[in-house]
């Protein structure tokens, strides 16, 4: 599993001006990104003079919007947000149009009038996200590129890199949602793995994890 974090200045970005005037923006989690559906906690800190939470997020104005504020703290605020493509439209987000089969992942955030994102997922997902980045013709640095590192402590330690791959892949597309979004035989196929090879490498990182869970041997 490798890392990539890139910086965008928002001044590349069409729809980055309510962006500027915040004092800063942090996407905390990434619960679901799909064509038809983005949802997250962020952490906003508005500033002197503050837009709309929904302003923040531009392209969401032809999609619906939900949003609500779980937390207040100094001048921060924590909202879950969740946007839907309208009936009829499936319009892939900006940022979806570069992950290129990787997911994004923390940090996303706006500091000093830059857009920072990460994109977590194989040595050849990254170089499919470089070259999407390279098509877009949009100015951005590349931070760093590295191996995910998970915490000494993290149960994800003890499984395989597919194991890992297939696990969080699964969790990002919905299949442990319930109702479940998105079918094995599909997740497979966007994968380009056998349905039988995905569900083996499924159910023993399952098994490894709840092993570790349960200290047993």
């Amino acid at each position: 599993m490798r890392r990539l974090i890139v910086e965008f200045p928002l001044d590349e970005l069409a729809t980055s001006s309510d962006l500027r005037r915040l004092s800063s923006f942090e996407i905390v989690h990434i619960l679901r990104l799909e064509p038809a559906e983005f949802s997250a906690l962020v952490k906003v800190d508005f500033g002197d003079e503050p837009p709309r939470i929904r302003d923040v997020f531009a392209g969401s104005r032809d999609a619906k919007f939900e949003s609500e504020l779980l937390e207040k703290d100094k001048g921060v605020n924590t909202y879950f947000i969740k946007i839907s493509a309208l009936p009829g439209r499936k319009r892939p987000s900006f940022l979806s149009r570069l992950t290129s089969g990787s997911y994004l992942s923390t940090p996303l955030e706006v500091k000093d009038g830059k857009l920072k994102v990460s994109f977590l997922g194989t040595a050849k997902q990254m170089k499919g996200v470089l070259r999407s980045l390279a098509m877009s013709k949009l100015k951005f640095k590349m931070v760093s590129l590295m191996d995910a590192k998970f915490s000494p402590a993290s149960p994800l330690q003890r499984l395989t890199e597919k194991q890992r791959d297939v696990l969080i892949g699964a969790y990002k597309m919905g299949y442990y949602d319930r109702p479940r979004k998105i079918s094995s035989e599909e997740i497979a196929r966007r994968v380009n793995l056998a349905k039988s090879t995905w569900v083996a490498h499924r159910r023993k990182a399952e098994r490894r994890l709840l092993t570790e869970v349960l200290n047993e041997s």
